[in-house]
């Protein structure tokens, strides 16, 4: 009869205590490829590991083809709003709330395009996807020496919330004027948007290749060799909806 007694609110807050030192005891302070330079009041950030009922969520999201990823760093990120975050940072974050979650190792099927046979990959992400951080000047927006048009250009990086303009190749040519702030001081957006149309396709790529800044942040390509045919090739990590699960 006693048990009966006990109120729902009683029931939550037992529960909260039972899991409240596991909790802390998983929590993983991470230092971001930027290293927090490119956000106000940052002091640092943790990561708290996903639950089973969180998986299920992830689980059955794939058959409705809801994008899980923003409602998982939510959830498992702290110190950092997550729709301010930059790319180099939001991949590494994912590749960690992983790591954290389900340990080292992600398995999975590979089929090599020489031979066709299929191989499994055991990649452990902690030791075998290196870290590119950030240099100790490094700025946004960047400045630029455009090469043809010898002028200097200022180009900052997209935040989690704005990379929906970048999700196409059509959409990402027609988008670039959002990112770059000024051009030879000009900082006026018709301006930037007939300079970047009439621009030399060497000025746009050096512009196009700081807006992604992928050569910062987790490098989740590695090396796979056959065990079948011997053939070596660089693979990039497979994002497919196991990423997120134990199998």
């Amino acid at each position: 009869m006693k048990n009966q007694e006990i109120t729902a609110d009683q029931i939550d807050s037992d529960i909260d205590k039972l899991f409240s030192n596991i909790l802390v005891q998983s929590e993983m302070e991470v230092e971001l490829p930027s290293r927090g330079k490119l956000y106000k009041g940052y002091k640092g950030v943790k990561l708290i590991p996903l639950t089973f009922e969180d998986e299920q969520k992830i689980l059955l999201a794939r058959d409705t083809g809801y994008d899980p990823i923003n409602e998982i760093l939510e959830k498992c990120v702290k110190g950092v709003e997550v729709p301010e975050l930059v790319s180099m940072d939001k991949m590494y974050l994912l590749m960690k709330v992983r790591e954290l979650s389900y340990g080292p190792i992600y398995k999975f099927d590979y089929n090599c395009p020489k031979c066709s046979e299929s191989s499994k990959v055991h990649l452990d992400l902690a030791s075998e996807l290196p870290v590119e951080y950030v240099p100790d000047d490094f700025a946004d927006p960047q400045e630029l020496e455009l090469p043809v048009l010898r002028v200097k250009a200022k180009v900052r990086m997209p935040r989690n919330y704005e990379l929906h303009y970048l999700e196409g190749i059509e959409e990402s040519i027609s988008n670039t004027f959002r990112f770059v702030k000024e051009i030879d001081g000009n900082s006026n957006p018709m301006f930037i948007q007939k300079v970047l149309k009439k621009m030399h396709i060497r000025d746009r790529k050096l512009i196009s290749e700081c807006i992604s800044t992928s050569k910062y942040g987790i490098q989740s390509q590695f090396k796979f060799v056959c065990g079948h045919c011997n053939a070596s090739q660089v693979v990039g990590v497979p994002f497919t909806a196991s990423f997120f699960s134990v199998t």
